[in-house]
C-alpha cells in the first residue's frame, strides 16, 4: 500500500522533495529544494529524462537514501493545492487496486490544465456588498446607475456580477467609486453560471417515489448504497431532484451527480438548472474547452459549485462537502475506463461514498448485474444464503398519469423480409405516424453507410490493414474507415483483387439507413444522431431541440438514443439488426443486449400517447425476447444470475485480466506462458496463505486479435473472492516489471474486466 495522505505543513527548510509524475514508473521521485516555499500537495515542476515534467508533492524530507550529488532541484513550485487528503486516500487506493502507477493516477484526475507547467488561469469572479451605508450627498441626479446599484446592494447581503449586470451594462465604471470610498467592499469567487428561471411545476410523486425519497433520506449521514430500480420513464430524475433539494438545504453541502455519457448531460442539467435554480451547478466531461473544464473543476473543489453532474471522471472531483453522489443508469458499461486506469467509476463512486460516510443511489431500469446480485443476496453455487450489500428501491409505473409502458412485438424476418433493412410492417408504422403527427424512432447500433464492401466475383471484403477487422464504408465522406484504430482509405474505383468495378456494400447502418428513409418518405424530416453527426460542441443539444420542438418527424441513431432521453410525441420505436449480439461469444451479451433493448423501447409513449416496439428479428422465439415483451427485467435477470453462478462468471466470481500486445506475437505468447507459469508457481508456494486458491488460465487471443498493428493475447485470473485475486495480481505484477521482455511489449492489468481482451 501507499504512505498516508500528506498533511498540507510548509517547510521551505526542508532539503528534499518527494514528488509523484506522470509517467509509467510505480515509485516516487527526490529532488532538492533549492529554498523555495514548498508545501505537501504543492505543485512543482521538475526536470525528468531530459524534459519539465509537473508533479505533486508528496512528502517534505531531511535525507534520502539516493546520493545528494545525484539529485536534481524542483525548477518551480506552484502556490495551490488541488487535491485535497480525501481525494489523495481514493487515488491511493485505486492505484493499488487497479494496479496503476501512483503518480499517473493523481496526475491523470486533475485537469489539462493543471498538469502543464504554463500557470494555470480560469475565469473569476466577484460578489460585492456594502461595508456602511451610502451618505445622501454621494448619487448625483443624473446617476441612475449608480442608483440602481446602490439599491441592489441595499436588497441583497452580496450581490453577483450577473446581477449587477442587470442593472447596466455599465455597471462596473459605475461601481468603482464606491470601491474607492471605502463604503463597497468585494470577494473573489470561483466563477460559476447563472442557472434557469426556477420552475414552479413540481410534479407530485407517487406513492413509490416517495417511500424512495424518504428511505434515502432517512441514510443521509452514513454510508448506505441504494439500487433505484425503476421502470423507463417512472420519474428516477424526480427523485433525485427531491433528495437534492433536501440534502442541499443544509449550508456548503454538495452533490454529485453521474453519468455515462456526454449526450445524457443536456437535457439532466436542464432539469436540475430550472427546478433548483438556487444552487450553482457545473458539469464535467470531456467537450468542455481545457478553460472551462478548470474553471468548473475548481467551483467543485472550493466548494462554490453545489451540484456538480459529470461523466466517469468525475468521481475523482474534490469536493468538501460532498453529502450525497448519484449514479443514472449505473448498468452502462461506459461508466469502465477501457485505457489508462482500467477503473469502473461505479466501484469507485461506492469506494469513495464508503470512505466519506455517504449514500450513494445507483438508478437504472436495467441495473447491471453486480448490482443486482448486491441487492437480491442470491447465494452462490454451494453457498448459504447472502445479506444484500444494498437496499433495493422500485419503480414499478411510469410517473406521468396517463403514461403506460409500449406495447413491445417482434417481426420474424424470415417470414417478412426486410427490404433496405426495413420491414413491411416497420414501414406501415412509419406511415402511420407520419399521418398522425407523431415521431419514430429507428435504433441501429452501427454507424457508417455499411459495415462491408465487397466483390462479388471474387469474395474480396474491405479488411483494415492494421487491424483484424472490417473498414466500414462511409459514403458521404467517401472513405472507408476502421473504426478501432481510426484508419482511412479512399473507396477504391474496382477490386484491389480481381480488378472487378461493381463493388457493392453489404448490410446496414445509419447512413443507409436514414437515406433510405428519405427515399421512401421525402416529406418526412429525418434526423441521424450517432458520433459522426454530433461532433460539434452543441450539435447534439440543438438536434435535441428540434426533437421536443416538432421539427424532426423521424430519428435514425445508435446507443446515443437509447437512454435517457423524453420526447413525449415519440409514439414508435423500431430495432434494426439486433440478431448480431445473439451470435456474440461474451458471456454478458445478453445482458447487454437486453438492457439495451429496454432501454431504448423506454423512449416511446412517455407523453399521452400509447407507444410501439416493432423489433426485426430471425429468433422470434427466443427467450431473451419473450422476457423483453412482458418487460419483466427481474425474472430475466434472476434467471441470467443462475447461469452466472452455475458456470463460476462473474458476479459468482471476480477476474482480472492481463493484457500484452507487441508486433510479433510470438513475444507476446511467451511473455504470457511465462507470467501464467510463474502465477501458478505463485499459487503452489503460497496455497496456505489464500483465503480462496485463485486460478490463472492459459493466453488466449481476444476476438480482435490485432489492433492497430499490434498483435495481442491476454490471460484470465479467477477467484471467489477479491482479497485473493489481489494478492496473486501483486505477485503476477511484480513479476512482470521484472520480466526482460517487458520492455519489448505492452502490458496491462484490467481488474474486474468487462470485456475479454
Amino acid at each position: 500500500m501507499y504512505p498516508e495522505a500528506p498533511a498540507p505543513t510548509v517547510d521551505s527548510a526542508a532539503a528534499i522533495v518527494r514528488v509523484v509524475l506522470d509517467v509509467p514508473l510505480d515509485r516516487q521521485f527526490d529532488y532538492l529544494n533549492p529554498g523555495l516555499p514548498i508545501r505537501e500537495g504543492n505543485r512543482v515542476v521538475v526536470p525528468f529524462a531530459g524534459r519539465q515534467l509537473v508533479g505533486i508533492v508528496m512528502a517534505l524530507l531531511s535525507e534520502t537514501d539516493i546520493p545528494i550529488q545525484k539529485l536534481k532541484a524542483v525548477l518551480q513550485v506552484f502556490d495551490d493545492v488541488p487535491l485535497d487528503a480525501a481525494t489523495f486516500k481514493l487515488l491511493r487506493f485505486c492505484a493499488d487496486y487497479y494496479h496503476y502507477p501512483f503518480g499517473q493516477t493523481v496526475l491523470s484526475s486533475l485537469p489539462l490544465r493543471l498538469r502543464q507547467i504554463k500557470p494555470a488561469v480560469s475565469r473569476k469572479t466577484w460578489l460585492y456588498r456594502l461595508a456602511q451605508p451610502v451618505p445622501d450627498d454621494f448619487v448625483g441626479k443624473r446617476q441612475q446607475v449608480l442608483a440602481r446599484l446602490i439599491t441592489l446592494l441595499q436588497q441583497h447581503e452580496e450581490c453577483s456580477e450577473a446581477l449587477l449586470g442587470e442593472a447596466s451594462a455599465t455597471w462596473r465604471k459605475a461601481m468603482q467609486p464606491l470601491l474607492d470610498s471605502g463604503l463597497v467592499t468585494r470577494r473573489e469567487v470561483v466563477a460559476t453560471r447563472p442557472s434557469l428561471a426556477a420552475s414552479e411545476h413540481e410534479p407530485v410523486l407517487n406513492e413509490e417515489q416517495a417511500s424512495a425519497v424518504a428511505a434515502i433520506l432517512g441514510t443521509l449521514r452514513q454510508f448506505q448504497p441504494w439500487l433505484l430500480f425503476g421502470v423507463t420513464g417512472s420519474g428516477k430524475t424526480e427523485v433525485y431532484i427531491r433528495l437534492l433539494q433536501t440534502v442541499l438545504s443544509e449550508p456548503q453541502a454538495q452533490v454529485l451527480i453521474m453519468v455515462p455519457e456526454i449526450n445524457l448531460t443536456p437535457q439532466l442539467e436542464g432539469r436540475f438548472r430550472s427546478r433548483l435554480s438556487q444552487f450553482p451547478l457545473v458539469t464535467l466531461h470531456s467537450h468542455l474547452s481545457e478553460s472551462e473544464r478548470l474553471q468548473n473543476w475548481q467551483a467543485a473543489q472550493t466548494g462554490a459549485a453545489r451540484i456538480v453532474i459529470g461523466t466517469r471522471l468525475s468521481v475523482f472531483t474534490p469536493m468538501p462537502h460532498l453529502k450525497l453522489m448519484i449514479l443514472d443508469e449505473e448498468h452502462d458499461s461506459s461508466y469502465k475506463q477501457q485505457d489508462g486506469m482500467r477503473y469502473h467509476a461505479r466501484d469507485v463512486a461506492l469506494v469513495r461514498a464508503k470512505q466519506c460516510g455517504i449514500p450513494v443511489v445507483l438508478g437504472s431500469a436495467t441495473p447491471s448485474l453486480e448490482s443486482w446480485y448486491n441487492a437480491s443476496g442470491q447465494p452462490a453455487a454451494g453457498q448459504a444464503g447472502r445479506k444484500p450489500g444494498y437496499r433495493l428501491l422500485t419503480l414499478t409505473q411510469r410517473a406521468a398519469a396517463q403514461a403506460r409502458l409500449p406495447r413491445i412485438f417482434c417481426i420474424d424476418t424470415t417470414h417478412s423480409p426486410a427490404e433496405a433493412g426495413l420491414t413491411p410492417q416497420l414501414k406501415q408504422a412509419i406511415t402511420q405516424r407520419l399521418q398522425r403527427g407523431e415521431q419514430s424512432l429507428l435504433f441501429i447500433n452501427r454507424r457508417g453507410y455499411a459495415p462491408v464492401l465487397h466483390c462479388s466475383a471474387c469474395q474480396w471484403l474491405a479488411d483494415c490493414q492494421r487491424c483484424s477487422a472490417r473498414m466500414v464504408l462511409h459514403l458521404r465522406q467517401r472513405v472507408l474507415r476502421c473504426h478501432h484504430c481510426g484508419a482511412e482509405q479512399r473507396i477504391p474505383v474496382q477490386c484491389p483483387s480481381c480488378g472487378n468495378p461493381d463493388l457493392r456494400p453489404v448490410g446496414q447502418a445509419t447512413q443507409r439507413i436514414e437515406e433510405t428513409l428519405q427515399q421512401l418518405f421525402p416529406q418526412a424530416r429525418v434526423a441521424r444522431v450517432d458520433r459522426d453527426t454530433i461532433q460539434a460542441k452543441d450539435a447534439l443539444t440543438e438536434l435535441l431541440s428540434a426533437v421536443h420542438d416538432g421539427k424532426v418527424d423521424i430519428l435514425v441513431g445508435t446507443q446515443m438514443l437509447a437512454k435517457g432521453h423524453d420526447f413525449p410525441n415519440l409514439t414508435l420505436v423500431g430495432v434494426l439488426d439486433t440478431d448480431s449480439a445473439l451470435y456474440s461469444p461474451d458471456y454478458r451479451a445478453s445482458e447487454r443486449l437486453f438492457a439495451q433493448l429496454m432501454q431504448v423501447a423506454g423512449r416511446a409513449g412517455r407523453g399521452d400517447k400509447p407507444g410501439e416496439v416493432l423489433i426485426q428479428t430471425a429468433f422470434p422465439q427466443h427467450a431473451l425476447f419473450a422476457a423483453l415483451q412482458a418487460q419483466n427485467y427481474a425474472e430475466f435477470a434472476d434467471s441470467l444470475l443462475q447461469e452466472r453462478i452455475a458456470l463460476q462468471f462473474p458476479p459468482a466470481t471476480y477476474i482480472a485480466i492481463i493484457k500484452a500486445e507487441a508486433p510479433d506475437y510470438a513475444l507476446v505468447k511467451q511473455f504470457l506462458t511465462e507470467l501464467a507459469e510463474a502465477g501458478r508457481e505463485f499459487i503452489r508456494q503460497h496455497v496456505a496463505t489464500f483465503t480462496d486458491q485463485p486460478v490463472i488460465y492459459d493466453p488466449v487471443r481476444p476476438g480482435l486479435a490485432r489492433l492497430n498493428r499490434m498483435e495481442r493475447g491476454y490471460v484470465m485470473l479467477q477467484s471467489h473472492q477479491r482479497g485473493a485475486l489481489q494478492q496473486l495480481l501483486h505477485a503476477a505484477v511484480d513479476w512482470a516489471w521484472q520480466h526482460p521482455l517487458q520492455a519489448k511489449i505492452r502490458w496491462t492489468v484490467d481488474v474486474d474486466a468487462l470485456e475479454q481482451g
